[in-house]
């Protein structure tokens, strides 16, 4: 681990805040973003929107009311691109705002509470009791399987992933940082994909070995691209569980490397995460490379051939290096 600064501690102070504000329908059109609707429910609100980040990340606006604000927690998600976290990250992105002027902007406004968003929380349904006996019913995953996305069994056993025999599936742990208490899973298969329980807080976590520590890491979107590249003999490779990388993620990922590789998939919204995460993290102390996508038309390491793979991570460059 590398040693904490003051400066840090206030760096991580600032970033673990999530402030919401008390009139978040009132916060979100001074953010610009109108309420089309509202949705009451027993013990909160969801404020539905079309989403600001939709144009950015996929090409397209947002048509549809895609985009919900939980009025308690503060936290956001579209159903349709994706684009979630907390209410302080909506302010940075509106506003450009670094994350302790968009602290100061929301508290002018009046709190309602100022909760840890990185928190390890219970499952958002309540009603499902997670433990190491839930996975019970599943196996190793088969030989075929991993001869298809180019995994080695070593690599599945090595990160605890496993398979539903029954659904033909993929099953990713998803667990707690700090303790590995299993909080649920990421269950992947063919035109297949669900979180498990519904509510799991995965942009709380990192898929990987969490123990690890070592001076290059590989952060990639995909958890069956993070065994991918472990079954290559690539350390260091974790999954955000997606193309959005919390501030919780990131500080995971300071703290286990020294330099990381950004492997985010080659695409829109892979571009736009990883241009986002260089620029807020790289005046914080953490050296990033991007992985070389130049030499193949591939999405993500898991489209590559074994050598193509390797050539992406040991090609991997700095930002400013001339596009060819």
């Amino acid at each position: 681990m590398k040693p904490t600064s003051p400066t840090d501690f206030w760096d991580d102070l600032s970033a673990y805040a999530n402030p919401v504000p008390a009139d978040v329908p009132g916060t979100l059109r001074a953010l610009g973003i109108d309420v089309l609707r509202e949705l009451s429910k027993a013990d909160s609100a969801e404020y539905l929107a079309h989403c600001p980040a939709h144009l950015a990340l996929t090409g397209k606006r947002d048509r549809t009311p895609s985009f919900s604000v939980n009025g308690t927690s503060g936290l956001f998600h579209c159903f349709s691109c994706g684009y979630a976290g907390p209410f302080i990250q909506l302010v940075e992105d509106e506003r450009g705002y670094s994350r302790i002027d968009a602290f100061r902007w929301i508290a002018r406004r009046g709190t309602y509470r100022t909760a840890e968003d990185d928190t390890p929380a219970a499952p958002a349904d309540d009603s499902i009791r997670i433990n190491e006996a839930s996975l019970a019913l599943f196996t190793a995953p088969p030989p075929e399987a991993c001869a298809r996305r180019g995994v080695t069994d070593q690599a599945c056993a090595d990160f605890g992933v496993l398979w539903n025999p029954e659904k033909r599936r993929w099953i990713l742990p998803i667990r707690d940082p700090f303790t590995g208490e299993l909080w649920g899973w990421q269950e992947k298969g063919k035109r297949f994909f669900r979180n498990y329980p519904p509510g799991v807080h995965k942009s709380r976590t990192l898929f990987g070995d969490l123990s690890w520590t070592g001076d290059t890491a590989l952060l990639l979107e995909s958890p069956l691209d993070a065994v991918r590249a472990h079954s290559l003999g690539i350390t260091g490779a974790f999954a955000s569980y997606g193309a959005h990388v919390s501030e919780a993620q990131m500080r995971l990922l300071k703290a286990r490397c020294h330099c990381l590789v950004l492997g985010l998939d080659n695409d829109t919204a892979g571009h736009t995460s990883r241009d986002k995460i260089h620029s807020r993290w790289r005046p914080r102390g953490l050296a990033m490379k991007f992985l070389d996508y130049s030499h193949t038309p591939a999405k993500d390491l898991g489209d590559m051939s074994d050598a193509d793979a390797q050539a992406a991570y040991q090609g991997a460059h700095h930002p400013w290096r001339r596009r060819r």
